[in-house]
């Protein structure tokens, strides 16, 4: 277990180079209240919490490390199509994530075991998204442009990434 601790921590160290400049300006994210009503991953038994600024540095690195795994994934299968179908016009941008472009939804919670939790709701466009700083939004579909990722940061950890697909 102890190799595994250490290489957790790698890991992180790695994300948080990987993660420099990413971080989402005030004017890009909202913190909204913990509703029971709203879908999110999270479970209903949760209590409301607050970020300080080291959650914020932990949620840019765990969200840094999601999105690099899927931008790798994501990368072999755009290269994939490009050769079986040479004569589209595809583009990477459409395959992978920019953190940069996103905007932020955090909802933040103490789980029962008390740990701190945050589901984070993110989305490329707010043109048409007039109350996403009230509101939770959720839309079906939308490709890339829409995805949420539950993080753990008492334990540093995630679960429940999900990019929309396309409808």
């Amino acid at each position: 277990m102890t190799l595994m601790k250490y290489i957790l921590c790698l890991v992180f160290i790695v994300t948080g180079f990987l993660s420099y400049g990413q971080s989402a300006t005030p004017d890009h994210y909202v913190i909204l209240p913990f509703d029971t009503a709203v879908y999110t991953s999270l479970p209903q038994d949760c209590t409301q919490a607050t970020l300080n600024n080291d959650d914020f540095a932990n949620i840019d690195r765990v969200l840094s490390f999601c999105v690099n795994k899927y931008n790798r994934s994501q990368t072999t299968v755009y290269r994939e199509i490009v050769k079986k179908l040479p004569d589209q016009d595809l583009k990477i941008d459409d395959y992978v994530i920019d953190l940069k472009r996103y905007y932020r939804q955090y909802i933040v919670v103490y789980n029962k075991k008390g740990e701190k939790e945050v589901w984070v709701n993110c989305f490329c466009n707010i043109q048409s998204l007039h109350s996403w700083r009230e509101k939770a939004v959720i839309v079906m579909g939308g490709g890339n442009c829409f995805f949420n990722v539950r993080i753990n940061l008492t334990r540093k950890s995630f679960s429940d990434f999900m990019v929309n697909g396309l409808a």
